[in-house]
């Protein structure tokens, strides 16, 4: 009976076929109810016996020329009841391994079941981050960037900070020219300044953050109302910038107040059309210029990307818990099925080691009563006597 292969199969089993991997080393199965007698120890006070007998008169060398061991029947008496206790612990060992070893059988299911199904997931994963890992080529395509592909960080700043230093430029240049604008608005130069830069931070920011959501559709799609929705956010942005223009060309033909002096508009002499024309020239470009860095900077993909590989990362430890258990759960099975398979052999080693054990005791017997007699010739009866107990063994 096997659980397991011994070579382990790195190609994905066809559906249907059960996951195998190679058992790993485990904690052996003791299922041991029966150990032998400390042999020493009962050595020691059989010596202790034999002599306590010699010295106190219940043995001398003459009932030794007779070969008449009294002590020899009653260790085999013990002997014989160490032989039915072995029997009867072997088959209650053996039974307790079966039954042992089909409550294993679940758990080996359930941790193979589980191994299966964590390489599958892996698999799968892994597939989806291989199809996913080709750097886009146009928007839509579905592909990440070749910054997220790469996993790189100075791709990403390379990229990216040319981008970030033209929003900061534009950000820089837009604060004073609002600040101009409302000059009138705020009750300090702290507060105008504050107006000016929350303006300036909010026309960029909005087209912005309008080219990211123009890329997710361009990506993913949109119902007819989120086309639309983006139409009219576009439609209502252009009429923010429209009334900008607006309050930027009023800025410029009024007349300038140095030291209470008008020394006449900033536009003296160019005609309102053509200055309404520039200025929404600037505020387009501007708009059009964060969103398309919005929308050059955002792909949604790159995340999507990012999450798949985590969920592959994961996976591999899960996949790597669920092998070691299973590997576990298949080494311990095997171990249970060689002790089931070695029942005999154990029970045959148990034997021997119990008639050489009580064929010691029997030994240390005698000499304890040699020592007990101090007779020369009890020595040599005694050696006769487990000579002839050898022999007929």
């Amino acid at each position: 009976m096997r659980f397991v292969r011994r070579k382990q199969e790195a190609s994905a089993e066809p559906d249907g076929e059960v996951t195998r991997v190679a058992p790993a080393p485990a904690a052996a199965y003791d299922g041991d109810l029966y150990r032998l007698p400390e042999w020493a120890r009962r050595r020691g006070e059989e010596r202790a016996l034999g002599r306590a007998h010699a010295e106190g008169g219940q043995f001398d060398t003459l009932t030794l020329q007779t070969g008449s061991v009294p002590r020899f029947h009653e260790l085999e008496d013990e002997r014989l009841e160490e032989l039915a206790r072995i029997d009867e612990r072997t088959e209650r060992e053996i039974q307790r391994a079966r039954a042992e070893l089909e409550a294993q059988k679940i758990r080996l299911a359930e941790s193979q079941r589980a191994f299966g199904e964590a390489r599958k997931a892996l698999d799968d994963s892994r597939q989806r981050v291989t199809e996913l890992e080709q750097p886009s080529r146009r928007p839509g395509d579905g592909r990440p960037s070749s910054i997220a592909v790469s996993g790189s960080r100075w791709p990403v700043v390379r990229r990216w900070l040319p981008a970030a230093l033209l929003l900061l430029l534009l950000l820089v240049v837009e604060v004073p020219i609002l600040y101009q604008v409302i000059l009138s608005w705020g009750d300090s130069v702290a507060m105008t300044a504050l107006l000016a830069a929350g303006a300036a931070l909010i026309m960029l920011v909005a087209p912005h953050m309008y080219g990211r959501a123009f890329r997710s559709w361009q990506e993913h799609g949109s119902s007819s109302q989120g086309r639309w929705l983006l139409i009219g956010v576009a439609t209502v942005w252009l009429g923010l910038i429209v009334a900008v223009a607006v309050l930027r060309r009023d800025a410029l033909v009024r007349p300038l107040v140095v030291d209470g002096q008008e020394i006449g508009p900033t536009s003296e002499g160019v005609g309102q059309l053509p200055t309404m024309v520039l200025l929404l020239a600037l505020l387009v470009a501007t708009a059009l210029i964060a969103a398309d860095l919005g929308r050059r900077m955002h792909n949604p993909n790159d995340r999507r990307l990012r999450e798949l590989r985590a969920k592959r990362d994961a996976e591999a430890r899960v996949l790597a818990e669920a092998q070691a258990a299973y590997q576990h759960d298949a080494g311990y099975a095997e171990s249970i099925v060689h002790y089931v398979e070695a029942a005999e052999r154990r029970r045959a080693s148990r034997l021997r080691q119990l008639d050489s054990g009580f064929d010691s005791l029997a030994t240390a017997y005698l000499g304890g009563v040699v020592e007990g007699l101090k007779d020369p010739e009890a020595a040599s009866w005694a050696e006769r006597i487990v000579l002839q107990r050898r022999t007929r063994s």
